[in-house]
């Protein structure tokens, strides 16, 4: 898995999101990342784009809120 790659990083992320059970900031997101293989902010707020566009005519959304990004039904 390329991590610097947003559609790639996009998988990975859904994942998190899924098994986080709550919203999670980017800040949050990038500390879950080894210090070697972390994505910068424009990453992954394009793997995050990336992302909202996969849910669409899924059952579920991408949703950013005050406390963070979820996904939700």
């Amino acid at each position: 898995m390329n991590l610097s790659d947003p559609n790639d990083l996009a998988t990975l992320l859904e994942a998190l999101l899924l098994a986080s059970g709550k919203p999670m900031t980017l800040e949050r997101l990038s500390e879950l990342f080894d210090d070697h293989e972390r994505p910068d902010a424009p990453t992954l707020r394009a793997a995050l784009e990336v992302l909202g566009q996969r849910c669409k005519g899924r059952a579920f959304e991408l949703k950013e809120v005050a406390s963070g990004w979820r996904l939700q039904v």
